[in-house]
């Protein structure tokens, strides 16, 4: 089964370390609405973190222009730190934690 965890910004900001504050600010900045077909200046809004197995974070949101839901894909599970630090965290809220909602994707 693949499921997606929640994990708060602090999560996130562990998980992407030093980086943090720009990549995070630029990512939530390039977002591309289906709704409103808006690209160019076009933010989302984040409203829920989701960590998925991959190690990567998709931020679920509302597109800045429309309102419509956004969802934006950050590939943190690439980078073998950020993957590491991510998978120390899911183990973590899964086996010791348990302070986390869950997501199914089919």
């Amino acid at each position: 089964m693949y499921v997606d965890i929640s994990i708060t910004e602090e999560d996130l900001r562990l998980i992407m370390g030093k980086p943090f504050e720009p990549r995070y600010a630029a990512a939530l900045r390039d977002a591309f609405c289906p709704a409103c077909r808006q690209k160019e200046d076009n933010a989302v809004r984040p409203e829920k973190l989701w960590l998925n197995p991959a190690g990567d974070v998709i931020v679920e949101g509302a597109c800045s222009s429309c309102g419509a839901p956004v969802e934006k894909l950050l590939e943190t599970g690439v980078e073998p730190r950020q993957y590491d630090q991510a998978m120390a965290i899911r183990e973590y809220k899964v086996e010791i934690g348990k302070d986390y909602e869950i997501r199914q994707v089919d």
